[in-house]
């Protein structure tokens, strides 16, 4: 019986070190002029096209995100995209991307607050902004702030080199696409 509850008790612990392990984002100040574009490759599994700019923030903190995507299907929606931690390599294969820029130990469970930004991973830009939602056969273009991306190299939070992922609902990652530096 002793065993059975220092086990519970230090899975206890255990948990409580893996929740406090994860900490808010901080908001990005200092990024630099660089501006860093994405142009979503065209695959045979999805009709979804599109590209991302990143652009420095007013005054230098986070970046404003320029997006726009087309060819959105009737099936799978919403669209959620996401910075992964890995760039497309040469064969293209979106899944070799690993998984979403989270520099800070949030994870993905529970799902990101809209409301909270701050608490989500740095990568889930549909978490933190919404998902991608026009209806078939349209186009969608936004715009926003992203206070907690980096343009630095070396900063955690830093995106640049790295990828987007556009997910369907299911999470079949549909199209990819490297960031380049644009200037």
């Amino acid at each position: 019986m002793w065993s059975q509850t220092l086990s519970w008790a230090s899975l206890g612990l255990l948990c409580l070190r893996a929740t406090a392990a994860a900490t808010d984002a901080p908001v990005v100040r200092g990024n630099n002029d660089s501006i860093w574009q994405v142009q979503l490759l065209h695959k045979d599994n999805t009709t979804v096209q599109g590209y991302l700019k990143a652009t420095p923030g007013p005054n230098h903190v986070g970046v404003t995100i320029y997006a726009k995507f087309w060819g959105i299907p009737e099936e799978g929606l919403p669209l959620l995209y996401h910075v992964h931690k890995q760039r497309v390599p040469e064969d293209g294969n979106c899944y070799s991307t690993s998984g979403h820029l989270d520099p800070y130990g949030r994870t993905d469970q529970p799902p990101c607050d809209i409301k909270a930004p701050q608490t989500c991973e740095v990568g889930d830009l549909s978490g933190k902004h919404g998902p991608i939602w026009a209806p078939p056969g349209e186009s969608v273009a936004i715009s926003y702030p992203d206070w907690f991306l980096s343009n630095v190299e070396g900063s955690p939070a830093f995106f640049g080199n790295l990828s987007v992922v556009v997910h369907a609902a299911d999470n079949t990652r549909l199209t990819c696409g490297n960031f380049e530096m644009a200037n």
